[in-house]
């Protein structure tokens, strides 16, 4: 064999390396990148394939059904409303000053002419002092108790004018007779001529006096009426039984007049609010049973008969706005609670297809239903009805009686599914 002489020269032996660590470098790349390709494409081989419903290999879902029934119902209108109080008042005050005491709070129970808020009443007391001693001091000039009937005649100022006024006519009326025989002279009669008409002035301005009198017996009067009454608005009262829906005061503020310090609503009865679309106005009249009921009392239904049907339809929404009234004697029901009821109308009983309310499940604004054939389900949709006892729902559709609906876990499944029927 033919030896391999190596140069011996350093510059050329340390390119000889350099050249030969790269080529080294790339080898190992390569290696590397192979060896990455080969544990994708394993772990690609061991992970499974997605598998969707109803697609070989995919679990069947297991599905509990119930069958469509049919039943008598009444003609009956379906609609969802508000309950409101059939009054609501913001007491305010109607006298200004500081508040001495606030006697309720959210939620109290009170009745017609209850206090709600005291003011400081010690002003309107003393003004009512003083008016009523005007009236007192009016009264007494005229000698006349309260209660007591008004003649000016009767008025002790009057009386002695009227006294002189007769006695001086008369005295007038003798001189007149005595002129004629000679008796007396002319100027005697002519003096008592005149004190006759001064005495009937005297008694005219009496009896002006009297009335004038009377007139700021009545003026004082009225006076005293008013301190009354301010004294009376320092105690500010509940308008009419019902229940405190807000307190807006407390002790110490000052309460100007026209400050409301608490909101009262009369929840007995409630007034159910609700919209009837334009198609069965016709069949809503005042006097008609309602039923309805509130998520606050489930399995609870309450009663309320139709009392007012209103002018004019909306235009937006093409529908009737319509109250109830509500009884709520044991002050179960809360205004602002949301309600669906149910108008009974006149008419002879139809039967109607219900499905349990599980049944239904939802496509954009419509309801639907999913009907078994054989070992998978068929998308049905339908129109909901009126919720009745038993949780079932009236439903109208494509569906006849018999035929069996999957009644739980609808949001899960799609049209065409494969199913078991869970036991």
């Amino acid at each position: 064999m033919e030896s391999l002489v190596l140069p011996t020269d350093r510059g050329v032996v340390r390119k000889l390396s350099r050249r030969a660590a790269a080529v080294i470098a790339i080898a190992l790349c390569a290696t590397g990148a192979a060896a990455c390709d080969r544990g994708a494409a394993d772990k690609a081989k061991a992970a499974p394939e997605p598998t969707s419903p109803g697609a070989p290999g995919a679990e069947v879902p297991r599905v509990r059904f119930a069958r469509v029934i049919a039943r008598p119902l009444a003609p009956g209108l379906e609609s969802s409303g508000t309950l409101a109080a059939d009054e609501t008042s913001e007491v305010a005050a109607q006298a200004a000053g500081p508040v001495v005491s606030v006697e309720i709070d959210a939620g109290s129970r009170v009745k017609k002419g209850d206090v709600l808020v005291r003011l400081d009443a010690r002003d309107a007391s003393l003004r009512l002092a003083q008016a009523a001693a005007a009236a007192e001091q009016a009264r007494a000039r005229l000698g006349i108790t309260p209660g007591t009937r008004f003649d000016p005649a009767q008025v002790a100022d009057v009386r002695a004018a009227k006294e002189a006024m007769d006695l001086a006519v008369a005295d007038a009326d003798r001189s007149k007779a005595l002129v004629a025989t000679g008796a007396v002279s002319q100027s005697a009669w002519d003096q008592a001529r005149t004190r006759a008409e001064q005495a009937r002035a005297q008694h005219d301005a009496a009896l002006n006096g009297a009335r004038q009198a009377w007139a700021g017996l009545s003026a004082a009067e009225a006076q005293a009426r008013l301190a009354q009454k301010q004294l009376d608005d320092c105690s500010i009262r509940a308008p009419f039984d019902g229940q405190v829906a807000e307190r807006r005061i407390t002790a110490g503020e000052w309460a100007p007049v026209g400050r409301v310090v608490a909101v009262v609503v009369r929840d007995t009865p409630l007034r159910l609010r609700i919209d009837v679309p334009e198609a069965d106005v016709a069949k809503v009249t005042v006097g008609r049973p309602v039923d309805l009921t509130v998520a606050a009392y489930p399995g609870r239904s309450f009663h309320g008969t139709i009392k007012r049907i209103g002018a004019s339809v909306r235009q937006q929404s093409r529908t009737l706005p319509v109250e109830a009234e509500v009884p709520n004697a044991d002050g179960v029901l809360r205004p602002g609670f949301f309600a669906r009821a149910e108008v009974h109308l006149e008419g002879k009983q139809e039967l109607a297809l219900l499905v349990p309310e599980r049944a239904l499940g939802t496509t954009g604004t419509s309801a639907r239903v999913f009907l078994r054939l054989g070992g998978h389900v068929l998308e049905r949709l339908v129109t909901a009805g009126r919720h009745v006892e038993g949780g079932l729902v009236e439903v109208r559709g494509t569906l006849s009686v018999g035929d069996e609906i999957a009644a739980e876990d609808v949001d899960k499944l799609s049209d065409g599914v494969d199913v078991a029927v869970a036991e």
